[in-house]
């Protein structure tokens, strides 16, 4: 059975990303895209759906955690006020809070619409607005148990890890609505998808480097310098979400030296569907590795442990990551 709070973690994981993703891709596309209204209003009702789901998932996560804290159900934690602890006593809680002050600010932006043409201060507040949602989850995470100087490391690191998986994976979704009606014969023309797969191409490898870099240092936090890596749980978990990455990797690099630069010169749109596909699993494997990141999110890191944050009803918590 799947665990709920697992399950939740990922789920919200995914769709902050997503949230992310789209504002991000909306930014970069602006400066080399004639975007039509009608693409504009794909990447508006994309970034609706994964506000609402962000925001329902990450109220699930609050309630299944309390209730695993509380070790009973959810039903149980709310009535004897675990879960009113964990919102108002807990960095878990506090960042919970700010970021759905965050998610209502996004809202805000969507009710009062982006422009269909040129970069404007509404689509820079909003991938601004999308990249502190994603980068604060850092703090529900493992390196809210690091003290000093080197949680502070921990946190940027972690941080800018989520903002490249968001700019990267989370903008693999708005890339392909972009690109999928063009494959029907519809808009976009070639030379504008062409435009808009180079400039994500660009952020794509930018975002490649960070996450490779921002995951070593991770690693090397969670691991004890890499002592504790080899032969534990955590660091199985480790070997099959790097695995995955480069899997993923392989078929960014494809469609970036390969499939990209043929477009153009495709005729029937034949390049373009394949790439549409190639996107599709890079989609579908990314969603693996969050679950994967969703699970060792609930492990403790070998060598690496946890400081006291509260006390609900009694009972000691331990920071949640």
């Amino acid at each position: 059975m799947v665990d709920p709070l697992i399950a939740s973690r990922a789920v919200h994981f995914a769709a902050s990303l997503v949230v992310a993703g789209v504002a991000i891709f909306s930014a970069i596309i602006r400066g080399v895209s004639r975007t039509t209204s009608r693409a504009v209003k794909r990447q508006d009702w994309l970034m609706l759906a994964a506000l609402v789901v962000a925001v329902l998932s990450g109220a699930a996560w609050l309630l299944f955690l309390a209730a695993n804290i509380a070790q009973g159900t959810v039903t149980a934690a709310i009535g004897d006020g675990t879960t009113w602890g964990v919102l108002t006593d807990t960095q878990f809680g506090r960042v919970w809070i700010a970021r759905l002050l965050v998610a209502m600010l996004l809202f805000c932006i969507w009710l009062v619409g982006t422009p269909t043409q040129g970069l404007h201060s509404l689509t820079l507040l909003q991938a601004l607005l999308a990249v502190i949602f994603v980068g604060t989850l850092a703090w529900s995470g493992h390196a809210a148990g690091t003290t000093g100087l080197g949680g502070i490391i921990h946190f940027a690191n972690d941080a800018s890890h989520l903002i490249a998986a968001g700019a990267w994976v989370g903008g693999l979704i708005p890339l392909l609505l972009f690109l999928s009606p063009r494959v029907r014969g519809l808009e976009p023309p070639l030379d504008e998808c062409y435009g808009v797969l180079r400039r994500f191409s660009t952020l794509a490898a930018w975002s490649v480097t960070a996450l490779a870099l921002s995951g070593l240092v991770n690693t090397w936090y969670m691991t004890d310098g890499l002592q504790n890596f080899l032969g534990t749980e955590y660091g199985d978990l480790v070997l099959v979400k790097v695995a995955l990455f480069i899997v993923m990797l392989a078929f960014g690099a494809a469609n970036r030296y390969w499939l990209t630069p043929r477009l153009l010169a495709a005729a029937k749109g034949g390049t373009l569907r394949l790439l549409c596909t190639s996107i599709s699993v890079e989609i579908l494997l990314g969603l693996v590795v969050i679950c994967v990141v969703a699970v060792l999110g609930e492990l403790e890191p070998p060598g690496h442990m946890h400081h006291m944050d509260m006390t609900v009803g009694g009972r000691s918590n331990l920071n949640q990551g």
